[in-house]
């Protein structure tokens, strides 16, 4: 079962921060998730929120700023006082960190961004430039962005978010040309995986945090997890 670090080590450093992500590779994760947004110069750059209230000392809309603008405020302060310093990075700056490595890239587009934003093409056009396309999978709980990830580049894999209990996920993940499938790890049962299986499609439940669902889905053999805590899953049974 591969581990793939939420927001980067977040339980260990501020999330979707390059000090995450470097704390999630050198603790020797399988893979990087991380959310993405365009500013308003159109740069990819990663964040959960749409606006950065939350996990900076700024505020206001991602997409009302530019990269310069949103890079002055502090993104790690907030989460403790030696992290002060750590800015929103843009997307390219973690391409660069991860280019000739092994490390899973699961990028997340929030279905919160408007539709005429162009992140799909941002998100392509980075994948591409870094030569990353083969060891990418975007996932989002918008399905209408994925089927436009495939038109754009078939080479990318893709993964749908739900949290509803799907019936027969993998059915639903081939109308899309979907590679995976990512539930929320309290609707998947044996069945699932052993459908998803069968299918070809590869499952990765979010977000398993606690030792008794890391070990519960470690039993029901799913290819990876989704985790605030890399850390405890060498610990399950």
């Amino acid at each position: 079962m591969k581990v793939i670090a939420h927001r980067g080590f977040s339980s260990r450093a501020p999330e979707n921060t390059m000090a995450a992500f470097r704390e999630a590779l050198e603790f020797g994760v399988d893979g990087l998730e991380f959310d993405v947004h365009l500013t308003k110069d159109g740069q990819l750059v990663i964040c959960h929120d749409a606006s950065i209230d939350r996990t900076t000392d700024g505020n206001g809309l991602i997409a009302a700023q530019t990269l310069r603008e949103l890079q002055q405020f502090d993104a790690g302060r907030w989460f403790a006082p030696h992290f002060q310093g750590e800015r929103i990075p843009a997307a390219r700056e973690l391409f660069a960190l991860v280019k000739g490595s092994t490390c899973l890239l699961n990028v997340e587009i929030k279905h919160d961004t408007a539709r005429s934003a162009p992140v799909e093409e941002a998100v392509v056009s980075g994948l591409q430039e870094f030569g990353l396309v083969d060891q990418a999978i975007v996932s989002s709980f918008d399905h209408y962005r994925l089927h436009r990830i495939r038109q754009l580049e078939p080479r990318v894999r893709t993964a749908p978010l739900y949290t509803a209990a799907l019936f027969k996920p993998w059915q639903y993940a081939k109308t899309l040309g979907a590679a995976a499938v990512h539930p929320y790890f309290r609707t998947v049962t044996k069945d699932i995986v052993s459908g998803c299986h069968d299918s070809g499609i590869l499952i990765h439940p979010y977000t398993v945090n606690e030792p008794e669902a890391l070990s519960a889905m470690r039993g029901l053999g799913v290819d990876a997890v989704i985790t605030d805590y890399p850390e405890r899953v060498g610990k399950t049974i």
